[in-house]
């Protein structure tokens, strides 16, 4: 994977109004793997005084199909997740890093982590994503 389709990647993500919303932040992204960062929000706190379960899914999601495109794909969208919440967090910084376990020609097997500022395992996840080469995939 060239360095200008990685930074088209990188770009296309960090367009988007969900990732700015968040404000997710890109710290390692290389062919097959992503990192990313997310400060918590007071507003991502539900009623039991920790992250909303959608938080971690989101950023597992996204970390996840992120994964996937700089193998040369236009097109990831998910057809599976698993999600396992395993600890809760309420402030500070969290990192989702997502890596290919398996792709075919069709879809691609990708681990989530996510963890807290100290590296405990907050969630883990697996996922299934379609890929496709296809402009506007």
């Amino acid at each position: 994977m060239t360095a200008e389709k990685l930074q088209k990647v990188r770009a296309d993500f960090e367009s988007s109004p969900f990732w700015n919303f968040i404000g997710l932040q890109l710290k390692v992204l290389k062919e097959g793997y992503v990192l990313l960062a997310l400060p918590i929000q007071q507003e991502f706190i539900n009623v039991r005084n920790s992250v909303h379960g959608g938080i971690y899914a989101s950023v597992l999601d996204t970390a996840m199909g992120m994964a996937g495109r700089p193998l040369g794909f236009n097109g990831v969208a998910t057809l599976h997740l698993n999600l396992q919440y395993l600890k809760s967090v309420l402030d500070g910084m969290v990192y989702s890093e997502a890596e290919i376990i398996h792709q075919n020609r069709n879809t691609v097997f990708i681990e989530g982590r996510l963890k807290n500022e100290d590296g405990e395992l907050l969630g883990h996840c697996t996922g299934t994503f379609k890929i496709s080469k296809g402009e506007g995939s």
